[in-house]
């Protein structure tokens, strides 16, 4: 890929991060290119990509989108049992594992599906096994109307493979409309912990404040501990009583186009709203108690209040002046 190319991805990745300019998250990217139906070439993937560190030239590209793909059809239990399959794909415990794409369709819509693995057998075995999670719109079809409803095409990567090119010719796909099985328009199968993706949405579920595929975004640039965001996801509860989070885009919801000093602005604000609201309505159900301790002990009990944790056997708490409401 020449300079200018590396130039252009700097800047959008730029963007995409927050560093100027109106956040763009490479959702909304997704979103963009698929509405807009034009073709989409290895500038457009790598803008989706950028995030990530993931690109694919426009000649490695076009050479894979070129090859043969291998064709199942008539599926059933036997297909991955057949010589075709075990000799062009493999099995589960065999010692070599192709990446690649695969391509399924439904038979009576047309609709497709695309997905990528480095380990093609066990990801495509596990279709036809019943064995993955049964999540999205592919997976519950399969198993209410069996294998036989589709047809699969896989494309494996050997030839001039590099790591994560995989996942290059699945974000080509998913920027293909007729692509409407997946419920997530940019791929989500990168390694490491950093590239959990995280949503924050008003707490009505009406406008998407700020989302990343690094989840530690929200810790380092959001200032939100990750104990609030842990919370949120497991139960639901809402941040600042404002805002909830999500690993999942939900499709259709207004997105702001707050940049990230507004977004921090508008947080900063919530924050001192929920601090006085505090300050004026606490006092300590334990105030006899406290008044025959020392005031290192006082401190200690102060930390475990906030953090919710016992105190010499006991959970304490704030008492609401009027109402009883605790607050913590």
């Amino acid at each position: 890929m020449n300079n200018n190319n590396n130039d252009e991805l700097r800047k959008v990745w730029s963007l995409i991060l927050g560093k100027r300019g109106p956040l763009v998250s490479a959702h909304q990217l997704a979103i963009k290119y698929i509405n807009e139906g034009k073709i989409i070439t290895a500038v457009e993937v790598n803008k989706v990509l950028a995030f990530s560190g993931i690109k694919i030239s426009q000649n490695m590209l076009d050479e894979i989108l070129s090859r043969p793909r291998l064709e199942f059809e008539n599926l059933d239990s036997n297909t991955i049992r057949s010589d075709y399959f075990l000799q062009s794909i493999g099995t589960v415990r065999g010692k070599v594992q192709l990446p690649g794409i695969y391509i399924w369709t439904y038979l009576s819509t047309g609709e497709m599906y695309v997905g990528s693995s480095s380990t093609l057998a066990r990801r495509l075995i596990g279709y036809f096994n019943n064995t993955h999670k049964n999540t999205g719109k592919l997976i519950p079809l399969i198993k209410r109307e069996g294998v036989s409803a589709f047809k699969l095409q896989v494309i494996p990567l050997i030839d001039g493979y590099t790591v994560n090119q995989e996942l290059s010719l699945e974000q080509y796909f998913l920027l293909h409309s007729k692509f409407n099985l997946n419920v997530l328009k940019v791929v989500n199968d990168f390694s490491g912990a950093r590239s959990k993706s995280l949503y924050m949405y008003t707490k009505d579920f009406s406008e998407l404040i700020y989302s990343s595929h690094i989840q530690e975004n929200f810790i380092f640039k959001l200032r939100i501990h990750y104990m609030y965001i842990s919370n949120s996801l497991k139960t639901g509860a809402a941040y600042l009583d404002k805002y909830v989070f999500t690993d999942k885009p939900i499709i259709g919801v207004r997105e702001s186009n707050m940049s990230e000093t507004d977004i921090n602005t508008m947080l900063e604000k919530d924050r001192l709203e929920v601090k006085s609201i505090k300050k004026v309505c606490r006092k300590v159900i334990i105030k006899a108690y406290l008044n025959s301790i020392a005031p290192s002990n006082k401190t200690t009990l102060y930390r475990h209040i906030k953090s919710e944790r016992p105190y010499n056997g006991y959970i304490c708490q704030w008492e609401s002046e009027k109402n009883h409401s605790y607050y913590w």
